[in-house]
């Protein structure tokens, strides 16, 4: 009997310490109420698993919310109102329930309003919520700064405070669409005060990158209000200087702003809620690679909103398989959309650059093509439709007015997409899933009536075998797909990239021809050598520089899209056949050459 009382002295001690551990824990925010949701992988294939174990593909719908309230309603600009048709609030949580679950919905996405479906005894889908940490200020400002720290904490704490205890919540997205704008990123950076830490740091690479030789920092930059280091470090502007090599000197340093944001968003997270997952800033249908690598190191899961490249929903091949090489992490997709002209709420899809078709059944087909395509990738968990319900009849306070909705403003849903939706088992779809797909590899496909057809990026290649035509590159971690077709008269070669260009990165505001991007042709036929190089991009026409070629571009944004013609004399031949083989070489340089890519391929023509 003497050795029971010390043991169980022991274990009322123990129990004692674990007790007081979980009331410092739940001050804190961070006890969890249950298991979390995770991500796993099985196989090569990523899944979201739920607190009770069971593996998901997430599909997910955005703003599934009441609309507008009826103290802003405006009937010249009609919009959603939940009012205008159901009696109760919980009545409209119900209904947008049934039919979310009905079309094939298993999670609800961001700008929802958890609270207004939890109205509901059906509501059991989980949810994710978008924190907006930039009100902080960070990354813009100097997050090494205890105000701005401190500003984060509140922001976070706020926010996190009235979900991090409910087990339906998946995680948080630090915040939304950030760009990660290099240019302005330099200039805001540059124009803290001479104590900034990340000034300092900025400074600390630029003397490392120039051996504190200021005549080679001019090589590369045009200073402005400063004639040394020692006058930068109290002021002054840096410009890129055309024909330099700027843009190289940039990447450490937007590795070094975005290694913080995303270290101490994650810290800041984690303080008050170490349960729910952690989803990063839900990249704008673009990344740089600098951003991409360092979030990989902090996030759960790294999201992006996805903008289909073209009208047919289809996406470029590069974008996600890069992404996640360079992260290391499951990808969600975040926002991805498609309009129609014919719809019932009068929008006019005419304020920005979105995919957009004619009718609602070719909007039905393009959906279809989007989810299986994104539900086939083995990287990606789930996708979140943007959004329930259309935008106002002539577009939102920012101008946005499209059919992106489920349901138009009147609350009636569009059966072409969401009968689509229904008809697709996307978990059955994403266990099948694979990385190996079709290439150019077996035979470069016959080109379709006018190849160089369309004058948008979503319009050129859109008719093309972009799948058996789709051209491995030779280089690593590439922002950019090539595509290959061919006609008797020619061999016709497709470009499509995301190359974030900004004006501001010049002293005059002007993209200079010399920093334009470069896409360099080289082919090897019994002709000898023919060698080309064409500068696109910047807003200004194709100009060719070598051996003459035709060719059409397009931008839409970030996204850049460029075909050009081969004709068959550059492979030294009167026409072109099924069997040749044709060699091919090319590099594609983005602006001021910051990223280059190259393929290099004996490309057999296929019947």
């Amino acid at each position: 009997m003497g050795t029971v009382r010390p043991l169980i002295l022991s274990l009322v001690t123990a129990s004692l310490a674990l007790v007081c551990l979980f009331f410092m824990r739940a001050v804190n925010g961070q006890t969890p109420p249950g298991p979390p949701f995770k991500a796993e992988q099985e196989n090569g294939i990523w899944w979201l698993a739920a607190p009770d174990g069971k593996r998901f593909f997430s599909r997910g719908v955005c703003c599934v919310d009441t609309g507008i309230s009826w103290l802003d309603f405006k009937p010249e600009n009609p919009g959603y109102a939940a009012w205008q048709h159901y009696r109760r609030p919980a009545e409209w949580a119900d209904s947008t329930l049934e039919r979310l679950k009905r079309w094939g919905f298993t999670t609800i996405g961001a700008w929802s309003d958890a609270a207004a479906l939890k109205l509901s005894k059906k509501m059991d889908l989980p949810y994710t919520v978008v924190l907006h940490l930039v009100a902080s200020g960070a990354p813009w400002w100097d997050m090494w700064d205890p105000v701005v720290i401190h500003d984060l904490e509140q922001t976070a704490r706020s926010q996190i405070e009235r979900f991090r205890n409910d087990p339906l919540l998946i995680g948080y997205f630090t915040d939304n669409e950030l760009g990660w704008w290099n240019a302005a990123l330099l200039k805001a950076v540059l124009e803290q005060a001479p104590s900034g830490q990340t000034r300092r740091r900025l400074l600390s690479i630029l003397r490392e990158s120039y051996k504190n030789d200021w005549d080679l920092l001019k090589q590369d930059f045009e200073p402005d209000g400063a004639g040394s280091f020692a006058g930068l470090e109290q002021g002054g502007r840096l410009f890129l200087r055309p024909g330099g090599n700027g843009r190289q000197t940039l990447k450490p340093f937007v590795a070094m702003v975005a290694r913080r944001y995303y270290q101490l968003t994650r810290e800041v997270i984690r303080k008050y809620d170490a349960r729910a997952l952690i989803l990063g800033d839900r990249y704008q249908s673009f990344y740089y690679p600098e951003v991409a690598k360092e979030a990989g190191q902090h996030l759960d899961i790294v999201s992006t909103n996805l903008n289909a490249a073209w009208n047919d929903g289809r996406f470029a091949r590069f974008y996600l398989e890069t992404l996640y090489a360079l992260a290391r992490k499951p990808i969600l997709v975040t926002e991805h959309y498609l309009c129609a002209m014919e719809n019932r709420s009068g929008n006019q899809n005419s304020s920005a650059d979105f995919p957009v078709v004619g009718s609602q059944k070719e909007r039905a087909r393009s959906y279809q093509n989007s989810t299986r395509a994104l539900a086939s990738s083995p990287h990606v968990v789930g996708l979140d439709w943007f959004q329930y319900y259309d935008e106002p009849k002539f577009g939102r306070d920012d101008g946005e007015n499209y059919n992106m909705g489920l349901v138009d403003i009147h609350d009636r849903p569009y059966e072409e997409i969401t009968l689509a939706s229904a008809s697709l088992d996307l978990g059955a779809l994403h266990a099948k899933s694979d990385a190996g797909m079709a290439d150019a590899s077996s035979g470069v496909p016959p080109a379709p009536m006018e190849p160089m057809r369309g004058t948008t990026a979503r319009e050129l290649m859109e008719r093309w075998d972009r799948q058996r035509g789709f051209v491995p590159s030779a280089s690593s971690h590439p922002l950019a797909d090539l595509y290959a077709c061919w006609g008797s008269e020619a061999l016709y070669l497709g470009i499509y990239c995301i190359d974030p260009v900004e004006p501001g990165y010049y002293k005059d505001g002007k993209i200079p021809e010399t920093d334009r991007m470069e896409w360099m042709m080289n082919v090897d036929g019994k002709g000898g050598k023919k060698e080309s190089k064409i500068r696109i991009g910047g807003a200004a026409p194709a100009t060719v520089h070598g051996e003459a070629l035709e060719i059409k571009q397009a931008s839409g944004g970030v996204r850049y899209a460029a075909v050009v013609r081969l004709p068959a004399r550059w492979f030294g031949k009167e026409a072109l056949q099924a069997g040749d083989v044709m060699s091919v070489w090319t590099v594609l340089k983005t602006h001021a050459r910051a990223y280059t890519m190259e393929w290099k391929a004996d490309l057999i023509l296929a019947k």
